[in-house]
């Protein structure tokens, strides 16, 4: 999931500076895993806006992601009453789906009211921790099924670096070292020599954007 996290009332308040009347969008994936765009915080959001002589004139929730452009485009069509008097679509989730409205809806300028941190997983509630960069290339073949890259401070993909002590991190002595997870996690499984093969320069290329993906139905 991409976790993200709520601008601060302040920052929200200074985008939307000039702009009177809003509609606000969330919807029921990473936003409200990461409870900054579900109904609950939907409707904060507006409390929060008419307490500083804003017009919220609704909400569009998205069942599903802002980013499924079908989903989207279904969700708008239902209330594009009250889109077109809008000033203003303040998008309570990630950057993808701030983006995703744009190119829907042109003629309406979208807001970002969250701040996308890194794609993570939820142990348990309220708590989200980065386990993938996107890279392009996944090796967690080789790693025990723990990436080196998006859990390592250095993103180092040749073994620890040299400040790592009781197998903690030398940036965060809360964090485990990646590299002793990997370790511990191979030797378990009986394949150390993978740490050999995980040592081979990196390509890169395939982590650099702006990337796309087309699905061909065979």
């Amino acid at each position: 999931m991409i976790v993200m996290e709520l601008k601060s009332a302040d920052d929200i308040l200074s985008m939307l500076e000039g702009k009177q009347r809003i509609v606000l969008f969330g919807d029921s994936g990473c936003a409200q895993l990461c409870d900054v765009g579900g109904i609950l915080q939907l409707e904060d959001m507006e409390d929060l806006l008419r307490a500083h002589g804003k017009e919220v004139l609704g909400y569009v929730f998205v069942e599903g992601g802002i980013c499924d452009m079908n989903a989207l485009r279904q969700a708008v069509a239902e209330s594009s009453a009250i889109i077109r008097q809008a000033d203003a679509l303040l998008v309570q989730a990630c950057g993808v789906a701030t983006q995703t409205l744009t190119q829907l809806l042109p003629d309406k300028e979208s807001f970002p009211a969250t701040d996308s941190e890194f794609l993570g997983n939820m142990p348990e509630r309220h708590h989200h921790y980065e386990q993938c960069a996107l890279c392009g290339e996944c090796i967690l073949h080789l790693t025990g099924g723990i990436c080196p890259i998006a859990r390592c401070a250095k993103g180092i993909l040749n073994g620890p670096c040299g400040g790592s002590v009781d197998g903690k991190c030398e940036r965060d002595r809360n964090t485990d070292c990646v590299w002793q997870l990997i370790y511990e996690r191979l030797k378990s499984l009986g394949k150390l020599e993978n740490i050999r093969r995980i040592w081979e320069i990196k390509d890169w290329s395939k982590a650099k954007g702006p990337r796309a993906v087309v699905h061909l139905e065979e």
